[in-house]
């Protein structure tokens, strides 16, 4: 019983030096993690506060409850990545490239806090709360097809093609989008849509980035591009 007990203590200046290591290791990522995490824990004590909501049983509220499962889902895929992804082989030099990949990221923050003509009626709600929901499913999917290869800005790893990534090039940034269109539907306005359309022509140079990349890496991307279409499967 004693060599069991023995066996069975954690050996902390181990795990507090395995720690740091890893620390030190993914030191650039750091930010990211931080960030990631803390909306993690906000989505999470709102996707707890919602379940309180959920009785009695409403279309609308259970809609509201499952997009916040997907996004505490989406947070911890991230940060998940990102505690474990390899070094990218090439990274972009261009600084507008990446300052572009993180404004586009954080850009569909700001939607909700511009101001709103008008509230916005049950339709809107509707169509909103399942535009939001089917692109964060599409974005948790395409996320788990990335993998440990998923970089904000235009990195090389691995040549992705399978899941999502054989209807379109960029399932992530069609997520994002779709998710961003969701939130100006809820209750538009003009400066609303007008952010919206600045987020799409920031993914779609975000995107061209990206392969501009890709192509310079992997040979076979000519052809996987040749094949499949960049965001809306056999027309774009």
């Amino acid at each position: 019983m004693e060599t069991a007990g023995r066996a069975a203590r954690i050996d902390f200046k181990k795990f507090f030096g395995d720690f740091c290591g890893v620390l030190r290791s993914k030191r650039g990522d750091i930010p990211a993690i931080l960030v990631f995490g803390v909306l993690l824990a906000l989505d999470l004590r709102a996707v707890l506060r919602s379940a309180r909501l959920l009785m009695p049983l409403h279309f609308l509220n259970s809609v509201v409850f499952l997009n916040g499962v997907l996004m505490v889902g989406y947070y911890a895929m991230l940060v998940g990545i990102y505690l474990t992804r390899s070094v990218a082989g090439v990274t972009t030099r261009l600084f507008l490239a990446k300052a572009i990949a993180f404004i586009a990221t954080f850009l569909p923050f700001a939607v909700p806090m511009l101001s709103d003509s008008e509230p916005a009626g049950e339709i809107n709600l509707i169509v909103s709360s399942l535009l939001l929901f089917f692109a964060m499913i599409f974005t948790v999917v395409a996320l788990g097809s990335l993998g440990r290869n998923f970089s904000l800005i235009p990195q090389s790893r691995k040549l992705v093609t399978r899941g999502p990534y054989r209807l379109v090039r960029h399932p992530v940034y069609v997520g994002e989008i779709l998710g961003a269109l969701g939130l100006t539907v809820w209750a538009a306005s003009i400066a609303k849509t007008l952010v919206f359309l600045l987020l799409v022509g920031l993914e779609v140079y975000r995107a061209l980035q990206e392969e501009t990349l890709l192509r310079e890496v992997f040979p076979e991307y000519e052809e996987y591009a040749a094949r499949t279409k960049r965001f809306i499967p056999g027309i774009i």
